[in-house]
């Protein structure tokens, strides 16, 4: 990476969360590790959002794990000693966040999920490097390398062998393909903006405010048009896996996402996370029973094959080396 491609240096604030020093020339391996564990967090996140969504109604489910997300981020930062508040300044551009990270975000994949398998629907939600690099290139003046065209060439193909059966027939999938290309395109929009803005609040308190703010418009719209009447019928292994998604795909997850956005530029971390739809494939076929033949492996292939080339893995080999 050059320097143009290198976020701006974090401003110390007095938390520990804002004290990084500006990203290195290769990427850093706390930027591996907090992967790892994105893979995992979001990539049980669809078989589980797949399960709890056959008991629970969309927007109430999707409001009342974002909002309990934030709450309970909320409360580790104030028993870490944490400022609750944003950074001066900061207020609107944490609501427009907001909007589109969880509002939107939250919205569109759930719906998606409901018409289409959880693992391809988390293959097509992972387009977003496409739409990472285009708006990195275009806004935030990333470099556009030959290795990172073809990594983007080689996920997208995986998505199209995925999608293609659904794309033919047009039939109801035809609305969770849209669904989750649109969320792709949110997810990174708002990522693009957070990475722009440079927020001066800690990492954690800014993520409580996105799930807390972000779910409010869905809470509105889930009082308004969904019954309660589920409640007194759920089962077990629904309350587990929405317990789940809320504590660790999303609040958890959110973190580590947030993180690895400080850590590296947006076309890495963009492309880096391909490596979560490969999780949720293999959790979608080992607990939810979803297909795997020779579409599924081609997918998983290209995949692969894209996270090889476009990922840094000499630089990754020397730091592990030192």
């Amino acid at each position: 990476m050059t320097r143009a491609a290198l976020p701006p240096p974090a401003q110390k604030t007095g938390s520990a969360e804002n004290s990084a020093e500006p990203v290195a020339a290769s990427v850093p391996v706390a930027a591996w590790l907090l992967l790892l564990c994105l893979t995992f967090a979001w990539g049980s996140m669809w078989p589980l959002l797949k399960l709890a969504l056959t008991e629970i109604p969309l927007l109430t489910f999707r409001a009342g794990s974002a909002a309990c997300a934030g709450i309970i981020m909320f409360g580790v930062a104030a028993i870490s000693g944490i400022a609750l508040r944003p950074a001066a300044g900061e207020a609107r551009k944490v609501v427009l966040c907001a909007a589109i990270n969880v509002t939107l975000w939250f919205f569109l994949s759930a719906l998606a999920v409901t018409y289409l398998p959880a693992g391809r629907a988390a293959l097509l939600a992972y387009t977003m490097p496409l739409w990472a690099l285009v708006v990195g290139v275009l806004f935030l003046k990333e470099r556009l390398t030959l290795r990172r065209c073809l990594g983007v060439a080689a996920g997208i193909g995986a998505v199209l062998v995925f999608a293609w059966d659904d794309l033919r027939t047009a039939g109801a999938a035809g609305i969770g393909i849209a669904a989750i290309l649109a969320a792709a395109l949110t997810w990174s929009v708002g990522s693009t903006l957070q990475k722009h803005f440079n927020f001066k609040t800690p990492v954690s308190i800014l993520v409580a405010w996105q799930f807390v703010l972000g779910s409010l418009p869905l809470m509105a719209l889930a009082l308004g048009t969904e019954e309660t009447s589920w409640i007194a019928d759920i089962s077990t292994p629904v309350i587990v896996s929405a317990v789940s998604v809320t504590l660790i795909s999303q609040a958890f997850g959110l973190w580590c996402w947030s993180m690895i956005l400080k850590l590296t530029d947006m076309a890495f971390a963009s492309i880096a996370v391909l490596t979560v739809p490969l999780m949720s494939q293999v959790l979608s076929i080992l607990f939810l029973g979803e297909p795997f033949g020779p579409v599924e492996l081609a997918g998983m292939l290209l995949i692969t094959f894209g996270l090889a080339t476009v990922l840094p893995l000499d630089q990754m080999v020397r730091r592990f080396k030192r």
